[in-house]
């Protein structure tokens, strides 16, 4: 045994022949929350959610006014008619809800998207500054308690973010 761990150079060996890892910390979370395209990215979300919520409204006023007329009828339609009425109001509202949740789902996948679109721009760039500096491993800011800020490469990360994505293409979504 003695002879094997000799001629494979043994534990002291293998030490002294590895190299020091180069490190550098990344705080994903700061970098996509001060970044350019994500405030873009949600302004044009909530754009499109305000312009959503005024055409629901317009069609909530409209279904609760028709539910009020409908109350107002009771007393002189047949029972029957009244049934009806009340049927084809309680499916318009259902499919108002359908809507309500479809375009909400829609909404957020856009986001999604878009977020994917700056997440992968963000790794391009860290694998940039990784290779420019020789930095063998990168980890993120969640993941470390306490680190040195020369190590922290968040803010050089978050300005070639910004001066490579401003705004995030979006698919136009379906009504």
């Amino acid at each position: 045994m003695v002879a094997i761990a000799a001629v494979a150079g043994g534990p002291s060996a293998m030490a002294q022949q590895a190299e020091p890892a180069m490190l550098a910390i990344i705080d994903v979370q700061k970098v996509l929350r001060e970044s350019v395209a994500v405030k873009s990215l949600t302004a044009k979300i909530e754009e499109q959610r305000n312009k959503y919520q005024g055409e629901l409204r317009a069609q909530e006023e409209t279904l609760r006014t028709a539910d009020q007329e409908l109350a107002r009828q009771r007393t002189i339609l047949s029972s029957d008619a009244y049934a009806q009425k009340r049927k084809d109001l309680e499916q318009q509202v259902a499919t108002l809800q359908r809507q309500v949740q479809e375009r909400k789902k829609g909404l957020d996948q856009l986001f999604g998207q878009g977020m994917s679109q700056v997440q992968n721009e963000l790794a391009n760039v860290a694998k940039e500054i990784a290779e420019e500096r020789g930095i063998d491993l990168i980890i993120s800011r969640a993941a470390v308690v306490i680190v040195k800020p020369k190590f922290d490469i968040s803010s050089e990360a978050l300005t070639r973010l910004n001066a490579r994505l401003t705004t995030v293409a979006l698919p136009a979504q379906q009504n």
